[in-house]
């Protein structure tokens, strides 16, 4: 039972009704505040910076950032000023920490490989940290990395596989060259006959004529005399290419005419049986005029230029030139990719998410393995108690027409206090009641008892019907606040332009 209790005390999540209609409920509504995104973050005109995943379900405001101007790698922002900051996370429990990180002012990339991130600065300076923990919170020392300067680009692939290999770093120099280094930055060569390279990917170099370069994956493991230096020989094909996309096993290329191209691994088979089945470069001719595309798990997910998203399969030994595209969302401005999932800006400005959800990747409020149709990220919604902006360990998750918000730091404020007891009924089952009480002596006494099993409430003893149902995420549970702050004697009032959640208590 203590365990019980602490889990929830420390996850008790109330919800709060608001005047969104109910088809906003339903549907991510228009989010002219947005300013910039990714795959799981957002900043706002206000300047005020919101991510998800994890413990957070939806976007949730993190209160000691703002003016962020970027984000990089889950861990570090900068701010309008150039300043970069380090944001984490304690593993014991929701508290964040934001220190300054002044050796990375001005950043421009970072790349993470293993334990190791290496960042780029403006001034094409690099530096290297490995990541350590303390009390719970990932640290990482940043060094300056000697024997290379005027760097425009950072990345890398694993030489062997993720299991035996190591990393390659290849790094685009602002002359248009390329280097890397064999011994983990103790030195560095230039890869042979680079020169206008315009992007790196992988051991592919694009360069300013259109041309694709490659060079030899040598395996250290199995051959330590490998050559050290490596010289690139024109990738055949493909020619006049934009753009490079795709992961470690398989490609993609946007040409001059927006077409897209696909090469490399089509998978078979699920966990220690997936195959890897070598392709040739084809031009995918079921789609065309495309602006964006990327490889999301076994999918290859593409943007055209009337706004459409589109999807085909790599999961069988081949893919066919004329492999059928499927319709996935339409008005689409533009799309970013995660890890197994990506996020879509639409015309109106709303964001959606589609693919792997297991981690909260979508923002949608729920922790289904996947979604195979587009979902709304939740609305980046702020709450304020007498002016004062709230800290909330989850953000604000809008359901048939209310707003369910995390409000455990305001119930002292609010004037009650909560308490937790379990009862085992005949059929030997466990009911959880939340017991919510005013403490204030001069006002009426005042008990709220909810059953976090079957929602059952009452007041003062009293039997009452709720509007909305209590509900549970990720082991959070969420109850009707409206119901409860007017019980308390608060008011509470939505600000759609402001996107607040305004309440106020006497």
């Amino acid at each position: 039972m203590k365990k019980w209790l602490s889990i929830v005390s420390a996850l008790l999540v109330l919800s709060l009704a608001s005047n969104v209609s109910a088809v906003a409920a339903e549907k991510s509504v228009t989010t002219t505040s947005l300013t910039s995104y990714g795959a799981d973050y957002l900043t706002k005109t206000d300047g005020s910076f919101w991510v998800w995943g994890g413990n957070r379900s939806v976007p949730t405001q993190i209160h000691d950032l703002n003016e962020v101007q970027a984000y990089f790698n889950s861990q570090y922002v900068m701010k309008k000023d150039l300043s970069v900051w380090q944001w984490r996370t304690s593993a014991y429990s929701e508290t964040v920490k934001v220190t300054p990180v002044q050796e990375l002012d001005n950043l421009v990339d970072m790349f993470i490989a293993g334990n190791r991130t290496i960042a780029l600065k403006g001034d094409g300076t690099i530096l290297s940290a490995t990541i350590q923990y303390s009390d719970g919170l990932k640290t990482s020392d940043f060094t300056l990395v000697s024997g290379v300067d005027n760097v425009a680009a950072i990345g890398g692939y694993y030489e062997s596989g993720f299991h035996k290999g190591w990393t390659r770093y290849i790094l685009l120099k602002k002359d248009g060259t390329v280097s890397t280094t064999h011994d983990d930055f103790k030195s560095f060569d230039t890869i042979q006959n680079l020169t206008d390279i315009i992007q790196i990917k992988n051991n592919l170099a694009l360069k300013k004529d259109g041309s694709v370069w490659s060079w030899p994956v040598l395996d250290y493991y199995k051959n330590p005399e490998a050559p050290i230096n490596l010289s690139a020989t024109r990738f055949n094909g493909i020619s006049n290419i934009k753009s490079l996309k795709g992961n470690q096993n398989s490609l993609l290329a946007i040409d001059g005419a927006s077409q897209l191209w696909f090469w490399g691994a089509t998978i078979t088979g699920y966990s220690d049986g997936t195959i890897y089945h070598e392709q040739s470069p084809i031009l995918l001719k079921g789609i065309k005029n495309v602006v964006d595309a990327y490889i999301v798990e076994r999918t290859i997910v593409a943007l055209t230029g009337e706004g459409n998203v589109y999807q085909t399969s790599i999961g069988s030994e081949t893919i066919p030139a004329d492999s059928k595209f499927t319709l996935l969302e339409t008005e689409v401005s533009n799309i970013k990719k995660g890890a197994r999932h990506i996020i879509m800006q639409k015309k109106d400005g709303s964001l959606w998410g589609w693919g792997v959800n297991k981690e909260a990747q979508l923002g949608y409020g729920d922790y289904e393995f996947s979604h195979d149709a587009p979902v709304p990220v939740q609305k980046p919604i702020s709450i304020s108690l007498n002016g004062e902006s709230i800290s909330l360990s989850n953000g604000v998750i809008t359901r048939n027409g209310q707003n369910f918000v995390p409000l455990r730091s305001l119930f002292e404020k609010l004037g009650a206090t909560i308490t937790y007891k379990e009862n085992i009924t005949a059929a030997k089952t466990i009911d959880k009641q939340i017991m919510i009480t005013r403490t204030a002596t001069d006002k009426p006494a005042l008990a709220i008892s909810i059953n976090s099993v079957t929602g059952a409430t009452l007041v003062n003893n009293k039997s009452v019907n709720l509007p909305t149902l209590p509900f549970i995420v990720n082991g959070s549970m969420y109850l009707p606040l409206r119901f409860i702050s007017e019980q308390l004697g608060a008011s509470v009032e939505w600000l759609p332009q402001e996107e607040r959640i305004a309440i106020t208590m006497q």
